[in-house]
C-alpha cells in the first residue's frame, strides 16, 4: 500500500507535470494546429525542459 500512495504521490511531482505540460504542447500543436510557429513551440519547450532537467540535477545530488 506503501508504494502504490508513494506513486500517486509521485504523479504530482512538478517534474512529470512540467514535461506532460510540454507534450501536450508539443503534441498538441502537430495533431491539431494550433497554429504556432516552430519558434513559438520551442519557446515554450526550451525553458520546461530546463527546469527537469535541473530539478533531476537536484534530485540526484540529494540522493548522494
Amino acid at each position: 500500500m506503501k508504494n502504490v500512495k508513494r506513486f500517486l504521490v509521485s504523479l504530482l511531482s512538478r517534474k512529470l507535470i512540467l514535461a506532460v505540460a510540454g507534450a501536450v504542447v508539443a503534441f498538441g500543436n502537430s495533431f491539431w494546429d494550433w497554429g504556432l510557429t516552430n519558434e513559438q513551440v520551442m519557446a515554450v519547450l526550451i525553458p520546461l525542459l530546463a527546469f527537469v532537467g535541473v530539478e533531476a540535477i537536484r534530485d540526484i545530488k540529494s540522493t548522494k
